[in-house]
């Protein structure tokens, strides 16, 4: 892996973590708000974006570990 590659990956971790974030600070603030079946919907979708969001960073992190240990 060359560096150019491990920065884009590196930059491209940095945005997956900034837009999970900003998804838990939305779950977080329709939490505060009060409850009703249109939020539980976006509070469902919001929830699984944050866990594939997550689940990318892991997997990203992953090659990343295993492209060094090459």
């Amino acid at each position: 892996m060359t560096a150019m590659e491990r920065q884009d990956l590196q930059d491209l971790l940095v945005r997956i973590d900034e837009r999970v974030k900003a998804i838990q600070s939305a779950i977080r603030e329709i939490n505060d708000s009060r409850r009703c079946a249109a939020h539980h919907e976006k509070l469902r979708l919001l929830e699984r974006l944050a866990w594939g969001g997550l689940a990318g960073v892991a997997a990203l992190g992953g090659r990343v570990v295993f492209e060094a240990l090459k």
